[in-house]
């Protein structure tokens, strides 16, 4: 029985160890070093990446907000951060900071810039959804740290890079953050700000964890250990607006699932619904129906069965079309004064 627990811890150490194929410590430093450069080249496709982040949510077009997430060079001072972190290197940490400042800044004046310029000033779906982050953005942002310090440690760790990107969404909140500054918004800004910071400082966190646990070499500088205490700080306040938000979040999905089911139990089962519309925060139900005749009780019906699905602090709208087949005589007349008025403009002409 010893025997098969060794032979099960060593087959599980095979397989959970990091360091298997790990590459060269001094490579990824050097890796992490070049990424974390911001001038010249990553300057200009950084601002790329930016304008075609907006076209994107101007248009409510997802493959275009990827496509900018995958080839901006955003990740990597923010993977720099971490890093630095993890290894007490402070000029590392310094240079880190530094770009990301640039970087943010770039990025909020070239989103403002476009938005400005651009005649299309509506608040798209895309855009809103980058604005009231949640605490699932936050594990998001953790784990893509995680996973982004493994791949940026082994030689073929770019396509992991590009998905990590892409799954941790900090180009388009500074987007937001802009179009929210274009049209004097302050909840696009706080919003897109606060999305953007959550995801960096989580990345940041995600990164540090497996540096150390990488035991990465260290550099002699005691002053970063305040360093880390801040970010942990800031980590654990950043947490608590997310937690409020995904809550409402929940409250919300609650709200919307018990309306559906009660459409589709009590309504659906009485009358063709042919659209539902709910707003959640004034918990109002729009329900389009199609009847044979028109009834002048029905919204009080439908109103009356609300209290058995806990939905009795709703408010009900009920529209009723009525069956064409129903009304053929009504047709016969509207389209004989159709072609009445027809005969008219011919004659006029």
């Amino acid at each position: 029985m010893t025997n098969n627990l060794e032979v099960l811890k060593r087959y599980l150490k095979t397989i959970l160890n990091l360091k298997t194929d790990q590459e060269a410590e001094q490579v990824t430093i050097d890796e992490i070093k070049s990424g974390v450069i911001f001038k010249g080249t990553n300057f200009w496709i950084m601002a790329f990446a930016i304008f075609i982040s907006c076209i994107g949510l101007n248009i409510n077009s997802k493959a275009a907000v990827i496509g900018a997430m995958i080839i901006s060079p955003l990740m990597g001072p923010i993977f720099g951060i971490g890093f630095s972190l993890g290894t007490s290197n402070s000029n590392l940490l310094k240079l880190s900071l530094r770009n990301v400042f640039r970087i943010v800044l770039v990025s909020i004046l070239c989103s403002t810039l476009y938005y400005v310029l651009s005649p299309y000033h509506i608040a798209t779906d895309e855009l809103l959804s980058f604005s009231k982050p949640t605490i699932f953005d936050i594990l998001l942002a953790f784990i893509g740290g995680m996973a982004g310090m493994i791949a940026i440690s082994r030689h073929d760790g770019n396509r992991v890079l590009v998905g990590i990107a892409v799954a941790t969404a900090c180009i388009p909140p500074l987007c937001t953050a802009g179009y929210g500054i274009a049209t004097v918004q302050w909840h696009y800004i706080l919003g897109g700000l606060y999305t953007y910071f959550i995801n960096a400082l989580f990345i940041c966190l995600g990164s540090y964890l497996i540096t150390k646990y990488l035991k990465f070499a260290k550099f002699s500088n005691s002053k970063i250990k305040h360093i880390n205490s801040y970010f942990g700080f800031l980590a654990f306040i950043a947490i608590i607006p997310a937690l409020y938000l995904a809550y409402n979040l929940w409250v919300v999905n609650v709200y919307k699932d018990k309306v559906n089911y009660f459409v589709t139990n009590e309504v659906e089962k009485s009358y063709h619904v042919i659209k539902t519309t709910t707003n959640t925060e004034t918990k109002t139900i729009t329900i389009d129906v199609i009847v044979n005749e028109f009834q002048e009780n029905l919204t009080q019906i439908i109103t009356s069965k609300l209290k058995k699905y806990d939905l009795n602090d709703s408010r009900i709208e009920v529209f009723q079309t009525l069956k064409a087949i129903n009304n053929r005589s009504e047709i016969q007349i509207l389209q004989k004064q159709v072609d009445e008025l027809k005969k008219e403009i011919d004659k006029l002409k």
